[in-house]
């Protein structure tokens, strides 16, 4: 299994572009909880008329993308192959004016997609998109959280951490398919003053019957949840520099977290004990990190760091990246702001890159499917979002819009920036 820890072109391309609308196709819990607040109908954001909305299918092989990255090990990858040429519209879902979506990620399972949204008044909510028919299918209201991560999404669940001050951070599990709420627990150690609303930035991390939520404060890092109970089964005591550490990537039986400075710390699953602590120290500025095949990559701004988890010892330093995508096999995928490169994981070395397509972007995103790179941002205009051919490295396909990339189990990608209009596109 590939591990990611995580934090989005030029116009003398000649791009064979399809475009989106081309054609071809202790637990320190809470007692029982009232159900969430209902948004008025008349609030709910509707999808613009639908192009093609064709049936759906789940493709065999496919997961649900459920959390950030699309898996426990926030990959970047999905198993699958496409053809460029059937690429579709399938429909656009506007939001509220004003509203923003967390973190611009998306939680999809099951037919449905799940988003935290902020309102322009500031209120919170979690909204569901049906995927058959564009429209959204509930919307539940959570309050005035100072911040809401992005879902997760696991067993009928969808799952949030939430950071309402000293006395209101939570974990909050509400039914995926009604959006009632189910549970809402304490993540305890964040209920100390001074903890940074800069450690929650990614959704919570479910894997091997078991919830990690980032849970720095107090001497704390990192928090287990049951995920069936809901119980808290350990809090990870934590003595090293303050530097911003992202959420855990989950495997084998241990659980790792990267740090801003190019640092590792990995522990037991079962227990949250110590196993790997490694630091190699540039400079405290939030960046993320990877860890897949016995090595640790951490998104440094000096540049990308390898460090073997089994020793703790540095390996090799590479170009500085903004995102990474893991495919199995010897390649690392990588986006900077003017290009697309893919590295040797042994040595780090740079096997090719290009220019990156498309016009100056505020924000990055990769994702690698087993013939295909989507990179995207929120551009400043053109396109937005490309698909390059991995065997060929041309660019077989473009569309304007752009975001933050996530694919469904029906094969359906995703474009989602922090606010504005949410793209869908059929890759089957």
């Amino acid at each position: 299994m590939k591990i990611i820890l995580r934090t989005l072109f030029l116009a003398t391309l000649a791009i064979a572009q399809v475009g989106c609308n081309g054609s071809g196709k202790s637990a320190v819990g809470a007692g029982p909880v009232a159900g969430p607040a209902r948004v008025p109908a008349g609030a709910l954001p509707q999808a613009a008329p639908a192009s093609h909305l064709t049936p759906l299918s789940a493709m065999p092989g496919l997961p649900a993308w459920s959390a950030t990255g699309g898996n426990a090990g926030h990959t970047n990858h999905v198993p699958a192959a496409f053809d460029p040429a059937r690429f579709t519209r399938r429909f656009a879902w506007s939001l509220p004016a004003g509203a923003s979506v967390s973190q611009a990620q998306l939680a999809l399972d099951k037919g449905q997609a799940f988003a935290v949204v902020q309102e322009a008044a500031g209120q919170w909510t979690l909204r569901a998109l049906d995927e058959a028919t564009g429209k959204e299918s509930w919307a539940a209201a959570l309050g005035k959280f100072d911040l809401v991560d992005p879902p997760a999404a696991d067993d009928g669940k969808v799952v949030l951490s939430a950071q309402a001050g000293i006395d209101g951070d939570a974990l909050l599990f509400f039914d995926q398919r009604t959006g009632a709420l189910l549970d809402k627990r304490v993540i305890p150690s964040r209920r100390a003053p001074g903890h940074s609303t800069a450690d929650m930035r990614m959704a919570p991390v479910i894997a091997d019957g078991g919830i990690y939520v980032n849970d720095r404060a107090a001497g704390k890092l990192l928090a287990k949840f049951d995920a069936a109970t809901h119980e808290l089964l350990w809090e990870s005591e934590w003595t090293g520099a303050p530097n911003h550490a992202f959420a855990p990537a989950v495997d084998q039986g241990r659980v790792y977290v990267a740090f801003s400075d190019g640092g590792l710390l990995g522990m037991d699953a079962k227990t949250g004990a110590k196993v790997v602590d490694h630091h190699r120290q540039f400079t405290d500025s939030p960046m993320d990190g990877m860890v897949a095949d016995g090595l640790a990559y951490a998104l440094s701004p000096n540049g990308l760091v390898a460090t073997g988890i089994a020793q703790g010892s540095f390996k090799w330093q590479g170009p500085v990246l903004l995102e990474m995508a893991a495919p199995p096999g010897p390649v690392l995928y990588g986006v900077t702001g003017n290009a697309v490169l893919a590295l040797d994981r042994a040595t780090g070395k740079t096997l090719w890159s290009m220019p990156r397509p498309g016009p100056v972007s505020v924000s990055h995103s990769i994702l690698a499917t087993r013939n295909l790179l989507f990179v995207s941002g929120e551009p400043q205009g053109g396109a937005g979002t490309v698909a390059i051919d991995i065997a060929t490295r041309k660019v077989v396909w473009s569309c304007p819009e752009g975001g933050r990339l996530s694919l469904s189990p029906n094969g359906v990608l995703y474009i989602t920036p922090l606010g504005g209009e949410i793209t869908a596109v059929n890759l089957e």
